[in-house]
């Protein structure tokens, strides 16, 4: 993972999006659910890309109620770990 040093925030990565998911929804739900938004997204796993994640947070968040909290969760943890990482490198 990529540690921002100063700020103490790790990188969100795939794994960390699908055990949120997977805290509400149960592990093969949400596995199973990221990887079809992945699929129609037409991406490919894993993903790695902050800007792809957001995209299939934001699609997950379309599904049902219980995936919209931790899809919106995933996007505001996205959000603020670019805004972050472009103050460290200014």
């Amino acid at each position: 993972m990529a540690r921002m040093e100063d700020y103490g925030q790790d990188r969100p990565t795939e794994q960390d999006a699908v055990k949120a998911f997977a805290e509400l929804l149960g592990p093969k739900v949400a596995e199973g659910l990221w990887g079809l938004a992945v699929l129609s997204l037409g991406l490919q796993r894993p993903v790695s890309d902050p800007a792809d994640l957001r995209r299939v947070a934001e699609h997950m968040m379309e599904v049902g109620e219980l995936s919209r909290v931790a899809g919106r969760s995933l996007k505001v943890r996205l959000i603020t770990y670019e805004a972050l990482a472009r103050t460290v490198q200014s």
